[in-house]
């Protein structure tokens, strides 16, 4: 592109669509990858992320506008200012929502729980099995806690959990395979009509919900999924405990 042949309207308008492509490309990164579903909702970072992508994209732009002049000697440095500290912008947001990422789902007891890649540190995880010890870049694990037989070791862990520790989806070494409790989750699932009485606001959704796996003649259930900002409604097959969807739906009181 020769940016003697622009005026400073053009300019803007070509770093504008730019700008707008590499912000698509990152929501994909972040809300198909890291945060699918309704767990960016989850976890908060929808709200986050969309207003450090609508400041990058609309900001650069912004000051392309003002700062181009086709005949200024330092112009194409001074365009690579304004790129190199918006990408350092863009790549300071995305990192920010990567170390802060979903990397499991642990079902335990009753509900399940959304683990976050910095709630866990490179000790916790030396101390899992073989297949939990390297985080997930490319959406959580789906797994379940299993609590130790030994009774020393449970009271260990009931007494850092009411002390403001580490519960039991905090420590890795106790993560199995989901598919070891998938009965035990089928058995907790609630009843889809429970969810009126706990959002009386979509109760349009919930019938739309119901009649979905109705027709689908799959006798589903809940039980909630404990997050850091929303929490939301995992459904379940009632027979076997396989997840089916996560919704936003309140799941308890």
């Amino acid at each position: 592109m020769n940016l003697k042949t622009l005026n400073r309207f053009q300019a803007s308008g070509a770093h504008l669509l730019a700008s707008g492509g590499v912000a698509l490309l990152s929501a994909a990164l972040v809300f198909l990858l890291w945060y699918p579903g309704s767990l960016a909702y989850a976890s908060g970072v929808a709200s986050i992320f969309l207003m450090v992508l609508g400041v990058d994209v609309t900001l650069g732009p912004l000051i392309t506008l003002i700062i181009f002049n086709p005949k200024k000697k330092e112009l194409k440095f001074d365009l690579l200012v304004v790129a190199l500290v918006q990408l350092a912008a863009l790549f300071y947001g995305l990192h920010t929502v990567f170390v802060a990422r979903p990397v499991y789902l642990v079902f335990n007891t009753d509900r399940f729980d959304v683990v976050y890649a910095n709630d866990l540190s490179r000790e916790d995880l030396n101390k899992a099995g073989a297949d939990n010890r390297n985080l997930s870049w490319f959406g959580p694990q789906t797994v379940a806690a299993r609590l130790p037989d030994d009774a020393k070791a449970r009271n260990a862990i009931l007494f850092s959990a009411i002390s403001g520790g580490a519960d039991v989806q905090g420590m890795p070494q106790y993560y199995v395979p989901y598919t070891e409790l998938q009965s035990v989750a089928a058995q907790r699932a609630q009843p889809l009509t429970a969810l009126h009485d706990l959002n009386p606001d979509k109760t349009l959704g919930i019938d739309v919900l119901i009649k979905k796996y109705e027709s689908q003649k799959i006798d589903a259930g809940f039980v909630p999924l404990k997050a850091k900002v929303n929490d939301l409604t995992v459904v379940l097959d009632k027979k076997t405990g396989t997840v089916l969807e996560m919704v936003d739906f309140r799941p308890w009181k």
